[in-house]
């Protein structure tokens, strides 16, 4: 049985997470207003990559502090897509989604988007396809703290009742 005091500290650091979202957003606004600007370089949809890439990783590790405290199994191969899959699940008595089913889609896009970032060796970014990306990043940066303040309430609330 977790305690109050674990249930803090996972708060805690689900909140130093948003902050480094917020952190990463910041980057990714200033990289994609130097494109809106004219900025066409393959090392400015580079830097846009860049950002985008970090905030999935951000956004990956907050739901892997979830998953590890709540110590939902991860299969070896494949665990990037069970991850996400993991937080659109509310496991009866364990713990609550942290979003809805259908908000799995622009997570995953993003999740995909990762990973062609990661593996792309003497390949620039397609632009239109990186642009796609953008926006559905902007959508889930808009969600994310919502989705965050909710799912803290509802561990404030298991952690007041096992105080």
């Amino acid at each position: 049985m977790k305690t109050y005091a674990a249930f803090m500290t996972l708060i805690a650091e689900l909140e130093g997470d948003l902050v480094e979202l917020g952190r990463a957003e910041d980057l990714n606004t200033r990289a994609w207003e130097r494109i809106q600007a004219g900025g066409q370089d393959p090392l400015d949809w580079a830097a846009l990559g860049y950002t985008l890439h970090s905030i999935y990783g951000i956004m990956e590790n907050y739901f892997l502090r979830i998953s590890k405290f709540f110590e939902n199994s991860l299969p070896p191969h494949r665990w990037h897509k069970e991850l996400v899959d993991k937080m659109a699940l509310t496991i009866p008595e364990i713990r609550p989604a942290f979003f809805e089913t259908a908000d799995e889609h622009p997570v995953g896009e993003m999740m995909k988007f990762r990973h062609r970032f990661r593996n792309l060796y003497g390949e620039d970014l397609d632009p239109r396809k990186t642009a796609e990306i953008q926006e559905i990043g902007r959508q889930v940066l808009r969600d994310f703290p919502r989705r965050h303040e909710a799912f803290v309430a509802k561990l404030r609330l298991i952690a007041e009742a096992i105080r």
